[in-house]
């Protein structure tokens, strides 16, 4: 049994003791530079210095050959001072290795400086308030001009106040024993790009460059069956939250995820994944498929690009799937009072409900529902903070309850579809958190559930071939990825 630190220091004199830390600190390659006074400890850093094999700032055992010399001496005298239970015969002899390591412990208290040899790479995360010349210098190694010159470099590359909470930026030292130089600082802007500021002897300063990562693109894909959610059975089924959350808002020009999903209905989808050279997953990528089968319905869609540059997506006959207008304008949204006739819950009272109720937590991002511009912002009686925005000269769509707006918005201004416009709220009169949602034509307000909405752009010629031949193409994909029937599209007479 390995003894005590304490019962080792009692257990030897002051002569004895220094020459098992003098030997065994060189076996564990430690070097006690700040404790000369003492030659034989001074013996034992000489000999670390010229026989230890050093990398990354750490200490590595000694060759075999210096080792198997070294570590019978420091055991047998380790086992004349410090008394131990016998061994079984077939049992390791750890007393060599049992006395570097205390002799380790001892000696590294003697030390005044930190003694390190080669680069580091420090790793730091970025908090709250944090700002790139305070995380510098509060490194020990780091001096107020050194940062401020490292920063200034970054500048040309990066601008610093750019980064955020979580954010991850990386330091690079070299060590020469008690001496440490600051080398340099990365910054991933992206995950695509590095940005650098390195100390440049030659120029004697920080030079900064930035450096592309090649990703590589894997196609990955799930599918499940619906028992509780949407939501929670593509959570099992390993569907990220924002790769549902963009496939939701694609099929929301046609599909109620409140009243349309039910029980044992499916879903299916095959999406990108890029991955660093390392091969750590670097960001989820584009929605290329996906299905939905809602009751006796299979609504499969597909990511394309047109010849002028539009991305959307399109149903197998090559419809775009996008509407004029958005039924549900915010994700993961619960309908919570529908339009039509209904009891106050403020005042008491029936009256009509001219809109659409989603509940949703406080702060949950609201899309505009369509392209067009803001004709009205700010507080609206019992509406609370309230939009209104304008997308042709009959057709409007209002947003009510808001907790705020989204950062510079102002009347007049010109949003698109899909554009962050506010966030949930329950200002005015409101029972709770939720966003009321009312469509009107001609200023009048008509049920956003059932008004009949003109549909996106149709392909056709060669833009609809190449889009055919690229769905069989995800078809495929898809049911290998997925272990699935591939889906056959029957055209229609």
């Amino acid at each position: 049994m390995l003894p005590t630190r304490s019962v080792f220091r009692a257990s030897l004199s002051s002569p004895c003791r220094s020459w098992v830390l003098g030997l065994t600190a060189g076996l564990v390659g430690i070097a006690p530079a700040a404790a000369t006074e003492n030659p034989l400890i001074s013996f034992a850093a000489a000999l670390a210095e010229a026989q230890v094999q050093v990398e990354g700032g750490q200490a590595e055992p000694l060759a075999p050959a210096v080792a198997a010399e070294l570590a019978p001496q420091a055991g047998d005298l380790f086992a004349q001072l410090v008394p131990v239970e016998p061994a079984a015969d077939d049992a390791p002899d750890h007393t060599g290795r049992e006395a570097a390591v205390l002799a380790w412990s001892e000696a590294d208290s003697l030390l005044e400086e930190r003694y390190r040899i080669g680069d580091e790479r420090r790793v730091l995360e970025v908090g709250r308030g944090d700002t790139l010349l305070g995380l510098l210098l509060a490194q020990d190694e780091i001096d107020r001009p050194t940062a401020h010159a490292a920063v200034t470099a970054l500048e040309t590359v990066f601008d610093p106040r750019r980064l955020r909470p979580g954010q991850e930026i990386t330091l690079g030292f070299d060590h020469q024993g008690t001496t440490s130089t600051f080398a340099g600082i990365e910054v991933m802007p992206d995950v695509e790009t590095v940005a650098v500021a390195n100390w440049d002897a030659a120029a004697e300063g920080f030079t900064a460059q930035t450096v592309g990562i090649a990703l590589e693109t894997r196609r990955t894909a799930a599918a499940g069956t619906i028992t509780r959610s949407l939501s929670a059975d593509a959570n099992d089924a390993g569907v990220p939250h924002g790769v549902l959350s963009s496939i939701i808002r694609a099929y929301s020009f046609d599909v109620d995820f409140q009243r349309d999903i039910h029980p044992d209905d499916a879903f299916g989808l095959m999406w990108e994944q890029d991955f660093n050279p390392d091969g750590t997953l670097a960001r989820q990528g584009d929605v290329l498929f996906a299905t939905l089968t809602l009751g006796d319905r299979t609504m499969p869609i597909y990511r394309f690009e047109t010849d002028d540059g539009l991305i959307d997506y399109f149903d197998p006959d090559g419809v775009s799937v996008r509407r004029q207008l958005l039924r549900t304008p915010l994700d993961g949204a619960r309908l919570s009072s529908g339009f039509g006739m209904r009891r106050h819950p403020i005042l008491g009272y029936n009256r009509m409900h001219r809109g659409t109720d989603f509940a949703a937590p406080t702060g949950t991002p609201i899309y505009a529902a369509g392209n067009g511009v803001i004709d009205r912002i700010g507080t609206n009686g019992g509406y609370g903070k309230y939009i209104r925005i304008r997308h042709n000269s009959q057709l409007s769509t209002a947003y009510a309850h808001l907790s705020r707006y989204a950062q510079g918005l102002s009347r007049g201004d010109r949003v698109e579809q899909e554009q962050v416009i506010g966030y949930v709220g329950s200002t005015g009169q409101s029972t709770g958190p939720h966003l009321h949602y009312e469509v009107l034509i001609d200023g009048t307000q008509v049920n956003p559930m059932s008004i009949d909405l003109p549909t996106g752009q149709t392909l056709e010629g060669t833009e609809l071939a190449q889009f055919e031949e690229w769905r069989d193409e995800l078809d495929r994909q898809y049911a290998a990825l997925a272990g699935v029937p591939q889906v056959v599209v029957v055209p229609e007479n």
